[in-house]
């Protein structure tokens, strides 16, 4: 072997051993303990809340790596954001030159959790407004003497230099997961198997696409296999070219989030199947049929209900399904088949969103002998102030002459009379007097008088008394 190859081989040797020894220095100094309080802080002061972490390390393959990544929140809340790992790659030519700049961040299963916070009380607002430490200036100070102005000295400028901030050119989020709930803790959005995939353009905006394997509204909607393009600028977010599956059928949508304007969104679907809807809604799916078209969209600012508007139109075609249980019940009482499943020819409803309500400002579902409008408002909490008739066609009238009641009047429909019922409670246990306007027996308070009604025996009547066995 030549004496220039030996050299080479051995320079090449030291200069390996060399960056071991380096890989291996700069581990320990990460792991030290004053470093990771270092981290901490920093990061606490950068986000304004406290920072926990795992540990530290540095490999040649994923560069700078902080592990179990922890944002608490208040207490009995999970924590605001944790995240398994992440990795930093940095660009070592800019740091060369006095630049930090990150090649590459690569967010491993980050969990965010947020929740809604309630209107502050009037007494806190003032109490935040009050001024709890003199202003620079002339302050007056009472003594028995009378009052002395007394010139406060102005508090000296010392001029700072901002650091400059970190460059990150690409970020990669895997595996991560969202959580949003309201004021009393309940789920408004979660998802689940999210991928974002982003880069810093020269003009300083970032742009990039996401991928999200489910998600969903509450406990109804079960939105998959979502994707779209979103660009991010001076504050403002635009996503669009969203698009994803929903119970069988097509989702398509744009959301907006601007600093000074607030969001906007829209979103429209095509051919969700109802059984299906019905099955991850957990509502009864039997004998199901039929598909949804709906679109809506809806404006405001974020954490401020009141400034939320909004509108939208459902419709249903060839629409059959269960109605909910109370509604199914009443049907199996009177006898009433089109309340036990509900067979629709029309089914359109339109829906204004405002002052923290959903409006339904009208309802239309017309079946074979029947029809059913409604208005009323659904509250953000929950709570349910529907007023609605129930119009019935002569053929169905004399039907059950024998148990409907005498609420009943003339329909604006030919052919139709009506009785007018209330649908009230709270979404997850809804109650209704639709069973004691359509028989005129007030449920709980003549029992006997209902029974009576329903198995065809006449009030006061009685029945014969069994004759006794030969």
């Amino acid at each position: 072997m030549s004496k220039p190859v030996r050299i080479a081989l051995i320079s090449g040797g030291v200069l390996f051993l060399g960056y071991l020894l380096a890989v291996l220095g700069l581990n320990i100094y990460l792991q030290s303990g004053g470093l990771g309080g270092r981290v901490c802080a920093a990061a606490s002061d950068a986000i304004g809340r406290p920072v926990a972490i795992g540990k530290a390390y540095y490999t040649p393959w994923r560069g700078f790596t902080v592990t179990g990544i922890v944002v608490p929140q208040e207490e009995g809340m999970p924590p605001l954001f944790e995240a398994a790992a992440v990795n930093f790659r940095f660009a070592f030519l800019q740091l060369l030159r006095g630049r930090l700049s990150v090649g590459e961040v690569d967010v491993l299963s980050p969990v965010l959790v947020t929740r809604n916070r309630p209107a502050p009380k009037r007494e806190e607002v003032l109490l935040a407004a009050a001024p709890d430490t003199p202003t620079p200036g002339r302050v007056a100070v009472e003594i028995p003497s009378g009052a002395v102005e007394i010139a406060a000295p102005e508090p000296a400028a010392t001029p700072r230099h901002a650091p400059r901030p970190a460059e990150i050119r690409r970020i990669r989020v895997r595996n991560g997961s969202t959580r949003l709930y309201d004021t009393k803790g309940g789920l408004i959005v979660a998802t689940s198997g999210v991928r974002v995939t982003a880069e810093t353009l020269p003009d300083g905006r970032v742009v990039g696409k996401f991928d999200i394997a489910e998600a969903a509204v509450g406990a109804a909607l079960h939105p998959r296999r979502i994707t779209g393009t979103f660009a991010w600028d001076a504050g403002r977010l635009v996503i669009r070219d969203i698009e994803g599956k929903l119970s069988g059928g097509q989702l398509t949508g744009m959301f907006e989030l601007d600093p000074v304007n607030g969001f906007s969104a829209s979103a429209v679907v095509e051919g969700a199947l109802i059984k299906r809807l019905a099955e991850e809604a957990g509502i009864g799916a039997e004998g199901a049929r039929g598909s949804v078209v709906a679109k809506g969209s809806v404006r405001g600012f974020p954490g401020a209900p009141d400034s939320i508007q909004g509108a939208a139109e459902i419709s249903l075609r060839e629409a059959r399904f269960q109605p909910l249980d109370l509604i199914r019940q009443v049907g199996d009482l009177t006898g009433i088949r089109e309340l036990q499943m509900l067979e629709l020819k029309t089914a359109e409803a339109k829906l204004a969103i405002r002052d923290r309500q959903v409006r339904i400002e009208s309802l239309a579902l017309e079946s074979e002998n029947l029809f059913v409008d409604a208005v009323g408002p659904v509250g953000f909490d929950g709570k349910i102030k529907v007023k609605a008739r129930l119009h019935l066609n002569e053929k169905l009238r004399n039907d059950l002459r024998g148990v409907l009641g005498g609420d009943f009047e003339n329909s604006e429909r030919a052919g139709f009379q009506s009785v007018l019922f209330s649908v009230n409670g709270v979404i997850g246990r809804p109650k209704t007097d639709l069973l004691e306007k359509l028989t005129g027996f007030r449920i709980g308070q003549d029992v006997g008088g209902l029974l009576k009604s329903l198995l065809r025996i006449p009030v006061g009547g009685k029945q014969a008394p069994p004759k006794e066995a030969p």
